[in-house]
């Protein structure tokens, strides 16, 4: 096959490019930086902003267009709003088989907490569809009118993913990444105590492989994309991985009224474990895209997984969740009042 993708070398987005790669296909990229992105020596890389704005990316992919290149599939990574969106299905709308528009489960609107979204769920919109700047606001409706952009342009030829949040290595976020590293270096951790509602991620090598299984297969639709498993609580995630870690870090359970009191706010400062309003995020259907033929590994293999990368990456400085300072001033707070209350 030939593969174009936009965007591609971070994250789920090098996953696929690497999959890509190792299944003998051509792959070429379209990405904003000039620095080697260490990539396979077989991609072809063209170097520009896909923004007719800001850059003449398309530009290039207009020039392979003129010589006749038509590409089998085209892997969306990175279009975030709906005008950038737009240029490039205006220009790829006659050249390629298949359009797979890499979108998010933040295009759902609120829920109850115990609903089950599938993909015909009521989504979010925005009060101006002409704002351009993402933000947690404006992501998920963003999204939504990209999505669209992507049918009208592709009716009979569009894939569109809804990952969850994305875990595995390279991960840019450090959101799961964070559980793996107190884990591993923490002496104790104050965590909430059951029930603390759902946990749901997705591994990024098995969400490139969902997307190269639907290039292969020419699977067209829209598809959540969530796992590792269904009704995994927050309780069992980091019961397990501290399991699979051979973790030697004590966990304290804590009433979330009492971490509340502390100021620790759900996903900011402990990643993953979400308010009670936002538990229908952790609960999302991923039945359609697993009949399509997503599949998930274990939580432990993609949790070992990133260990394993954060150490041979050195360990800097994590992006997301509680610093070590915090983590350590935490748990002696709970031990001056709440240790007898355990």
């Amino acid at each position: 096959m030939n593969i174009l993708i936009l965007g591609g070398t971070q994250f789920s987005g090098r996953a696929f490019t690497e999959l890509a790669v190792k299944a003998n296909h051509q792959v070429t990229l379209l990405h904003r930086s000039a620095a080697d992105p260490g990539l396979p020596p077989a991609v072809r890389r063209l170097v520009g902003d896909r923004d007719p704005n800001a850059g003449n990316g398309l530009e290039k992919i207009k020039t392979l267009i003129d010589v006749g290149e038509h590409f089998d599939a085209v892997i969306d990574m990175c279009g975030y709003t709906p005008r950038v969106t737009k240029a490039a299905c205006d220009l790829l709308k006659d050249h390629t088989a298949l359009y797979i528009y890499i979108s998010t489960i933040s295009v759902y609107d609120k829920a109850k907490p115990d609903a089950i979204l599938d993909e015909n769920a009521p989504k979010v919109t925005l009060a101006d569809p002409t704002v351009e700047e993402v933000t947690g606001k404006t992501y998920g409706g963003l999204k939504v009118l990209c999505e669209q952009v992507v049918i009208d342009a592709f009716p009979d030829s569009h894939c569109i993913p809804r990952p969850c949040v994305i875990a595995g290595p390279n991960d840019p976020t450090d959101r799961i990444t964070w559980w793996t590293r107190v884990l591993t270096t923490q002496n104790e951790l104050v965590i909430p105590k059951p029930p603390a509602g759902f946990v749901s991620f997705i591994d990024s090598r098995d969400l490139a492989a969902f997307f190269l299984h639907c290039a292969q297969n020419n699977i067209t639709g829209i598809f959540n994309a969530t796992g590792p498993e269904s009704n995994l609580t927050l309780h069992g995630f980091i019961h397990r991985t501290h399991k699979a870690l051979d973790s030697k870090t004590t966990l304290i359970e804590a009433n979330q009224s009492w971490l509340e009191a502390q100021g620790v706010q759900p996903w900011t400062d402990i990643p993953t474990w979400l308010p009670q309003a936002k538990q229908y995020m952790s609960k999302i259907s991923s039945a359609k895209a697993l009949a399509a033929g997503l599949t998930n590994r274990s939580l432990e293999e993609t949790m070992q997984a990133i260990a394993q990368w954060d150490t041979s990456r050195g360990s800097p400085k994590l992006q997301a969740g509680m610093k070590p300072d915090q983590i350590v001033t935490l748990a002696k707070k709970y031990a001056s009042c709440c240790k007898n209350n355990r």
